[in-house]
């Protein structure tokens, strides 16, 4: 015991005191209540929770005019906290702690002491990296706090032996006019995909770069750029939000005067793109496991059995040979050899996706911690758009129906409609509002299943609210970071194709596989990658996607921004810190400073649609759409209907059944008993006369009248009375 408390004792943690609380920089610190004085040293982390942590401490406590501290005063004490996101991404604050016990020499401390110290932490708090907390510590229920439901949603694989990058479309291309110049934009994709007049296809990569081709796939060469009308019809990027400074744009792949490009290859399914500079080139990295060296992708292969891997969205995949078929492996079935990969920012990522490794015990803890912002109510202002008259389909597996063609998931539930914008709820009597802040939510909305797209809203919750203000927190699950066997996954693992609209319009939806990303330590979120990135040979993307985001990349447009300008120039994410604090759902505390382009584009949208309803054609389509969707709801209830209806009619069969099992059961026994009437007839009484027995025997001839046969007595009501027999 003696040996345990001065280690305890010894214990020192790599700490920073918060700004907000009253606490010293080191450990160990002195606390005091009135003439009491407790000397506590550093914690030891027992168990996580997302946001309760339990710690310990070894306590000491300070007698008046002591010289020296007996044995009978060193101790320990166990400490319940409340775990926050502090200022400064990748750290936690510990704070509001509660004692749950106290001893010293091995006796529990009296009541006194307790609460002497309880009052002395009380106001205290410190800062500690979500790193070390989960050090030589496990988080509680780490697997049970996986996401149920989620899919398991193969992508294809494209394995490329030369530089190429990917761009993807939703689907088969959707275009729309660009004004008057003759050129097309592909509107179901988030990259700058146009189609000339003579019918082939342009991408630009990076600032400047033109490539065209006559197929749409493939086969992309450089070409001159398109007229300026076209230039002007797609619109210059918006600049960085104030605070945000740009690096130097020159091109960290290439040079600016080089003439080499990497192959574009153009797909309309989800695709999970493997380019290497030629054959791939192995390094050994750990006992049994080489790395391909030469790809932007993590590509690793073992030597028993023979197989390559991959990581994609936080997802194993497996394939016996690299140009072979791909498949999905759980990450408890990965091989045990990958617990040894060297730790660092290169494979970091990669062991927040193997079980029980400190990075993915850190990555389900940043998964489940919870950021929360206080919204005032009269400052507040929703900012969804509808793209035309709002469309509806139904929420699988609830009676909610969602909104098909909003900026921002709506919701209706018993004729009342949710708005969910930047991880705020907002609430109307009508879809098109006003809107007003929310401070209660229909149960019926954390019932929204994995499968559905709006699930993310379900992340979102409303922990506290007064008079003038509402206090919303949210977990990375509403940016798309899920739990999910131990380790950290992005997207749902569905494949939810986008919707078509009504005047060229495209509403996608939240994919799993759009971009290649990878899990963020920092903000517990996956981003795009930043190693050896071309940032001068990027696919550019449309310049709306950096002002209001992509559906297809999640429902929050300032996180899915941030997205596109680090996919832009991902040089940019090597410091990316300073940009969550500026693109995270809260980011300015909510304050509504949005940005005069993030305004512009608010209001372009409003305009453009007003104008847009104002055609006859316009409002027939809308309300042919309406029907179409109307169509497919009433098809989804008459299913959910006919689910009832077949189960009720399966309760009615098994119902029928049993009674007709049971009348069968009843005519045997009546069978029986007729059978041994009968036999009583025939053979009289078989009881000695006189007898209880054989009056009974009688008695129960109901078939030719009561007791007819024992006293000759004829009943109207029965046929013929038999005699008395002659012994009687």
């Amino acid at each position: 015991m003696w040996r345990t408390l001065i280690q305890l004792c010894t214990l020192l943690c790599s700490l920073c005191v918060c700004s907000p609380a009253t606490a010293d920089s080191s450990w160990p610190q002195t606390v005091s209540d009135g003439d009491r004085s407790f000397v506590i040293y550093g914690p030891q982390f027992n168990s996580y929770g997302g946001d309760m942590v339990g710690l310990t401490h070894a306590v000491t406590r300070v007698r008046n005019g002591a010289a020296s501290i007996s044995p009978a005063d060193i101790g320990s004490m166990t400490v319940s906290a409340q775990a926050t996101a502090a200022a400064d991404d990748g750290e936690l604050e510990i704070a509001s702690f509660q004692v749950d016990s106290l001893s010293f020499g091995g006796v529990i401390a009296p009541q006194d002491d307790i609460d002497a110290v309880q009052r002395a932490i009380a106001t205290r708090a410190f800062c500690i990296t979500r790193r070390a907390l989960v050090h030589d510590m496990q988080i509680e229920n780490v697997r049970a706090a996986g996401t149920p439901g989620l899919g398991d949603f193969v992508p294809h694989f494209r394995i490329e032996r030369q530089r190429a990058t990917l761009i993807t479309i939703d689907g088969d291309p959707q275009l729309k006019d660009l004004a008057d110049t003759n050129w097309r934009q592909v509107i179901n994709t988030p990259f700058l995909v146009l189609q000339a007049q003579d019918g082939s296809f342009v991408v630009r990569l990076g600032d400047d770069r033109w490539m065209g081709s006559a197929q749409l796939e493939q086969g992309y060469a450089p070409v001159d750029a398109p007229p300026a009308a076209v230039i002007v019809a797609i619109g210059t990027s918006p600049v960085p939000p104030s605070g945000v400074t740009a690096p130097s744009s020159g091109p960290a792949g290439a040079s600016a005067g080089s003439t080499t490009f990497p192959a574009v290859l153009v797909v309309t399914d989800p695709t999970v793109l493997i380019s290497m500079n030629g054959e791939p080139v192995l390094a050994d990295i750990a006992p049994g496991v080489q790395w391909v060296a030469n790809s932007r992708a993590m590509v690793l292969r073992t030597a028993n059995p023979i197989a390559w891997w991959t990581l994609a969205s936080g997802r194993w995949f497996s394939a016996p040979t690299l140009d072979g078929a791909w498949t999905r492996v759980a990450a408890t079935a990965v091989p045990e050899e990958f617990r040894a990969l060297p730790s660092g920012r290169t494979f970091d990522h990669v062991k927040a996706s193997i079980p029980r490794t400190p990075e993915s015990v850190a990555a389900v803890a940043a998964a489940q911690e919870a950021r929360t912002v206080q919204v005032m109510r009269a400052a507040a202002h929703c900012s969804v758009n509808w793209s035309g008259a709002p469309l509806w389909q139904g929420i699988d597996g609830t009676l909610l129906r969602g909104s098909v063609n909003a900026s921002q998931p709506v919701i209706e539930c018993d004729r009342y409609f949710y708005c969910c914008d930047n991880a705020v709820w907002f609430s109307a009597a009508a879809p098109e509002g006003p809107w007003i802040v929310c401070d209660d939510l229909p149960d019926a909305i954390s019932q929204i299943q994995a499968s559905s797209p709006l699930y993310a809203v379900t992340a979102v919750d409303i922990v506290g609210s007064t008079a003038d203000s509402v206090t919303f927190s949210y977990v990375p699950a509403y940016l798309g970071t899920f739990v999910d066997n131990g380790t950290v996954v992005y997207g749902n693992g569905y494949d939810e194709p986008g919707i078509a609209l009504s005047g060229n319009g495209w509403m996608p939806q939240p994919q799993t596989f759009d971009l290649p990303l990878t899990f963020d330590m920092n903000t517990g979120t996956f981003a795009p990658p930043t190693e050896d990135a071309d940032q001068g040979t990027q696919p550019a993307l449309d310049p709306d996607v950096l002002v209001g985001g992509w559906i297809g990349w999640g429902w929050c447009p300032g996180w899915t921004s941030a997205c596109g300008w680090g996919w832009r120039n991902p040089a940019w994410w090597s410091d990316w810190r300073a940009w969550w604090r500026h693109w995270n759902p809260y980011w300015n505390h909510w304050a509504n400073a949005r940005t005069a382009a993030q305004l512009a584009r608010d209001n372009a949208a409003i305009a453009e649609r007003n104008s847009r309803e104002q055609s006859e054609v316009a409002r027939q389509q809308g309300a042919a759409d309406q029907r179409r969707v109307d169509a497919q709801e009433a098809d989804w209830r008459a299913r959910q209907a006919a689910v009832r209806s077949n189960a009720e009619e399966a309760r009615r069969a098994e119902r029928a059944e049993e009674a007709r099992l049971r009348d069968t059961r009843d005519a045997v026994r009546r069978a029986q008993d007729e059978r041994a009437r009968a036999a009583a007839v025939r053979s009289g009484p078989t009881a000695p006369p006189g007898t209880m027995a054989w009056w009974y025997e009688y008695a129960n001839d109901y078939s030719s009248g009561y007791l007819s046969r024992a006293t000759g007595y004829q009943d109207p009501r029965y046929g013929v009375a038999v005699g008395r027999g002659g012994n009687l």
